[in-house]
């Protein structure tokens, strides 16, 4: 069973796939998500999806997650 949460982030998730609240909608292929355990001690931002974020549906995947996966390598960590 999903923790409290957890719970929170999908319904936040649902509603964040059907927003048309704003034109931003109209671009991408998909809404990109975060993605990760919640709730989580450190919590990474980006500034928006690339193309390959927006293909796969998943934050950081392109060359920008490369470059945080070799930082975070740097910095004895993974993602959660």
């Amino acid at each position: 069973m999903a923790s409290e949460p957890e719970q929170g982030l999908e319904v936040l998730r649902e509603e964040a796939l059907g927003c048309r609240a704003c034109p931003l909608w109209k671009g991408p292929i998909q809404t990109v998500f975060g993605e990760g355990p919640a709730p989580a001690a450190l919590m990474f931002v980006g500034e928006q999806p690339g193309d390959r974020e927006d293909i796969e549906g998943r934050p950081f995947v392109g060359p920008a997650g490369q470059l945080f996966d070799r930082a975070l390598n740097a910095a004895e960590t993974q993602r959660g």
